[in-house]
């Protein structure tokens, strides 16, 4: 099956994207996302992509996890990406075609949605949870996979 890009309207067979196991992620990990935060995480990646090349799956993959870890109530997150993208559309449009080269822009343009929200009433709940000091990532993950507070948490 053969499909083509809406926006540069080139052509690319379904199989060879399906193959690509980065590809297969970057889009298993859109699909999980509500829809008005796909696109703006989708448009906020574009930003990463230098004038004459494009952004490789590896790399897409990469920067939406981490932009996934921030930890940000998902509304927040999609506001936050969708007026960084307006933001560095602007730039963009006065002669500073320069990539982003990390998350710093989209954590202050977050911080300034999370306040407006606070200010208009709404609640902000971070979605990371928290792990007590002392326990190690992967205890955390296999505690919230087992619904357990306090596994691995040494006693003493």
């Amino acid at each position: 099956m053969r499909l083509r890009c809406p926006v540069c309207h080139a052509e690319a067979a379904l199989e060879a994207w399906a193959e690509d196991e980065a590809a297969r992620e970057m889009m298993g990990l859109l699909a999980g996302l509500d829809a008005a935060l796909g696109r703006a995480l989708a448009a906020y990646l574009g930003l990463f992509r230098s004038k004459s090349r494009a952004l490789s799956w590896e790399r897409a993959v990469r920067l939406a996890r981490e932009v996934l870890a921030l930890g940000l109530e998902e509304a927040v997150l999609s506001q936050a990406l969708s007026d960084t993208v307006e933001a560095m559309r602007v730039k963009r449009e006065a002669g500073d075609i320069r990539p982003l080269e990390n998350h710093n822009y989209l954590k202050r343009v977050a911080e300034s949605v999370a306040a407006r929200w606070i200010a208009s009433g709404h609640a902000v709940v971070q979605r990371v949870e928290r792990r007590p000091a002392g326990m190690s990532r992967t205890m955390a993950a296999i505690g919230g996979f087992l619904g357990a507070a306090d596994v691995g948490v040494m006693d003493g």
